[in-house]
């Protein structure tokens, strides 16, 4: 092959020239890949000057050995057909700052179809592929049925902060009447950011990019036009990329990342990226709001279809399907369970003497006195009318009766209303245990009958199986 003095100076210049026009990296190389010369890109590319390095071996320019060779036998070879395809390349500059460079180029030959010279372009890619890398971890990170809405937003801001290479990510609310400025959620090198934590707005980056309504960064804040801010003066942040986040149109707060240290100037994909990432904030803020205004409507109307109106304890569907599902869990672990019906004494005496507000007032106030009565793994329901149903699990009929006779006690000395001093209702209780060939209906026909014993015998007793 011919080596670097066969190569025209006249030509070289030439070319040369005209290569300083190009956005591109571009380079004039050798046979034997020797640098004969390089245009204004590649040197900013690079950080070489033209005679720190004319003429020597392009391995310096190379991360590995490895893509040196690669290189060699793929690209800049007479045996190797020649392509427009581009090749990725690791390659390292005067600061031994690795890079990812778009290499285009190859054998250049004369009019007799001799391998002349080298030519190469090459642009810097990294922050593109760091782009593309970002946008697929975003995917799945935002897709993730396994993250929580807070641990979605916790992967954001790692992802944001090794993305910008800005340590600390934090994602804001603002309180703009109040000039707050609260974190929801940081990341920072040591856990010192806390949601909670509250400032005050103007001293914060983020009033610059409040009161802009947009992106804003700043990469050397101390040689910048706010090196007075009292956000440098008070935490010495060098760097910052923030954005606003919109949450269903309005404004919520921010998303930023910082460092103590000043940073690369940034660029439109870092623009984009953090806007991108701050509208998957404001998007997601609100589709939390939606979810937790619908699981709270589910559970309100799951407690309206399962609670009784008037008592506030569970009604008669809902009784009937928890007295099941004890039953037969109670059943298969051969575990003891009682169940009573309570029913008030001449209820509708009430009703007739002192009208229904005064006996559905009775039937609350003893309703709270069951609540009272009532053990962590206890039930209470309303059956209908002024019957009740008490569900004791893992209960055996010695503990039950102490239990009911209790809540006896107390009803039959209980105050319902101030303004009715001598008003009283007591409770006649049929008390029963599950037996192991049980349905629900014998159990509560069981324990219906004894009601019925105990009312026959005088009511305000508790009735159960012997």
């Amino acid at each position: 092959m011919r080596q670097i003095n066969t190569v025209n100076e006249q030509e070289l210049a030439v070319v040369l020239r005209a290569l300083e026009h190009i956005d591109q990296a571009a380079m004039i190389i050798s046979l034997d890949r020797h640098i004969l010369g390089f245009n204004k890109q590649a040197r900013e590319l690079f950080g070489y000057e033209v005679d720190e390095i004319l003429h020597k071996s392009t391995r310096l320019f190379y991360a590995t050995e490895q893509e040196y060779e690669r290189l060699g036998e793929h690209r800049y070879n007479d045996t190797t057909p020649a392509t427009n395809t581009a090749l990725n390349v690791q390659y390292i500059d005067k600061n031994h700052k690795t890079f990812i460079g778009r290499t285009h180029g190859g054998l250049v030959y004369d009019a007799t179809d001799t391998p002349y010279c080298i030519m190469t372009l090459i642009s810097d890619i990294t922050v593109q592929m760091a782009t593309e890398e970002a946008l697929n971890q975003l995917h799945m990170i935002t897709s993730s049925r396994q993250l929580t809405f807070e641990q979605r937003v916790n992967e954001i801001l790692k992802l944001g902060a090794g993305l910008f290479g800005l340590p600390i990510g934090i994602f804001s609310q603002i309180n703009e009447s109040k000039s707050e400025y609260i974190i929801q959620q940081a990341v920072s090198p040591d856990n010192e950011l806390k949601p909670g934590m509250t400032f005050d707005l103007s001293t914060t980056y983020c009033s610059h990019v409040f009161k802009a309504n947009d992106v804003l960064g700043f990469h050397h804040v101390s040689k910048s036009h706010i090196a007075t801010h009292p956000c440098f003066k008070n935490f010495g942040l060098e760097a910052y990329l923030g954005a606003p986040v919109f949450v269903d149109g309005v404004r919520y707060g921010t998303l930023n990342f910082s460092s103590p240290e000043p940073c690369r100037p940034f660029i439109k994909q870092d623009i984009e990226l953090v806007k991108l990432f701050a509208a998957w904030m404001g998007h997601e803020v609100a589709r939390n709001y939606d979810i937790n205004a619908l699981e709270f409507a589910h559970k309100r109307m799951a407690h309206i279809a399962n609670t009784d109106e008037l008592t506030g304890l569970a009604n008669r569907r809902c009784t009937e399907d928890t007295l099941e599902e004890v039953m037969q869990r109670s059943l298969r672990l051969h575990q003891p369970l009682c169940i009573a019906i309570i029913d008030f004494d001449n209820f509708k005496n009430v009703n007739d003497t002192y009208g229904h507000s005064v006996g559905d007032e009775t039937l609350k106030s003893h309703s709270e006195l069951m609540k009272e009565n009532c053990r962590g793994t206890d039930f209470y329901g309303r059956w209908g009318g002024e019957e009740f149903i008490a569900i004791l699990p893992n209960t055996t009929l010695k503990k039950a009766i102490v239990s009911l006779e209790r809540f006896r006690h107390k009803a039959e000395s209980h105050r319902i209303t101030e303004e009715i001093p001598e008003l009283r209702v007591t409770a006649s209780i049929g008390l029963t245990e599950l037996r192991k060939d049980d349905t629900l209906d014998s159990l509560v026909n069981r324990a219906d009958s004894l009601l019925y014993i105990a009312k026959e015998s005088g009511r305000n007793n508790v009735k159960h199986d012997i």
